[in-house]
């Protein structure tokens, strides 16, 4: 199975040399902020930002706090991975 390089999941060996599918750990590098506004989802946030919306769980996976990411609460401050 062939993952892209975007992909919150990577393929790596087990111990008994069987490939599995593990999801990445987090970066914790550098990020951007911005308060959300009304109506702001993390698929228009990653569209603006990212230039994909289908990136919006790289902004999701950041932002535990918002549990509903299609009702962001207005005034949220939401944390924008760096590209």
């Amino acid at each position: 199975m062939a993952l892209s390089p975007f992909s919150r999941y990577t393929q790596v060996l087990d111990q008994n040399g069987v490939a599995v599918v593990k999801r990445k750990k987090k970066s914790t590098g550098r990020y951007s902020t911005l308060v959300s506004v009304q109506g702001q989802t993390f698929q228009e946030i990653a569209a603006q930002w990212l230039g994909d919306p289908g990136q919006y769980w790289r902004i999701a996976d950041l932002n535990p706090h918002v549990p509903y990411p299609d009702e962001i609460p207005m005034g949220t401050r939401i944390r924008i991975p760096a590209v």
